[in-house]
């Protein structure tokens, strides 16, 4: 077991995680002597004070990063993390979505409760499995279309009229869509393996 000083106090890291929920953070930069774990595999810092992605760049090893219920209203500073499969940015204030395109291992994405318009920047994603963009402000979803190993996805709370798109989702299991504006359900003929279906 190892440590790390957050505002002049202890953090340990645990097995190459580091859990730093409700710690008060402002910035990432406030982890001190964060550069001295090249290795760390899972960084839990939910429920701070973080406004910006920053000073991660070294964490090449990274697998799991959870950011959710921060301040933080950009996607940046990720493009070195390549071996990362889960992001949670639920619960920040992003209206916008870039800064992923060299995440190609990435399986789980989070970006439920934000300020989020269009869905685009995720075309590269191409291993993703579960994508959560509920609680939005989405209209159109043809930016998923290329999201061919999506089993579980979540748009419910948005404002999208039209999911045929979805259509090409085809290995989808659970698809959650409340509380949209939604009429026509041909979609879901395609989506042979659908599981659960929640509208």
């Amino acid at each position: 077991m190892d440590y790390v000083k957050i505002k002049k106090k202890p953090v340990a890291i645990s097995n190459g995680n580091l859990y730093l929920e409700s710690c008060n953070i402002d910035k990432i930069s406030d982890i001190k002597r964060l550069r001295k774990y090249p290795n760390l595999k899972e960084i839990y810092a939910e429920k701070n004070n973080i406004e910006t992605i920053e000073k991660l760049d070294h964490l090449t090893k990274l697998k799991k990063l959870h950011l959710e219920a921060n301040k933080i209203k950009e996607i940046q500073n990720l493009d070195t993390l390549v071996e990362l499969e889960e992001l949670e940015l639920g619960g920040n204030q992003l209206s916008e979505i870039k800064g992923l395109e060299n995440l190609r291992n990435l399986k789980t994405l989070l970006l439920n409760n934000n300020q989020i318009r269009k869905v685009e920047g995720l075309a590269n994603l191409s291993n993703l499995e579960h994508l959560d963009l509920s609680f939005n402000l989405i209209e159109k979803v043809e930016g998923l279309v290329n999201l061919k190993n999506l089993k579980f996805l979540n748009l419910s709370d948005n404002h999208i009229k039209n999911l045929a798109p979805l259509s090409k989702l085809i290995k989808l299991e659970r698809l959650y869509i409340a509380n949209n504006p939604v009429a026509n359900m041909d979609f879901l003929k395609a989506l042979k393996n659908l599981k659960k279906f929640v509208k």
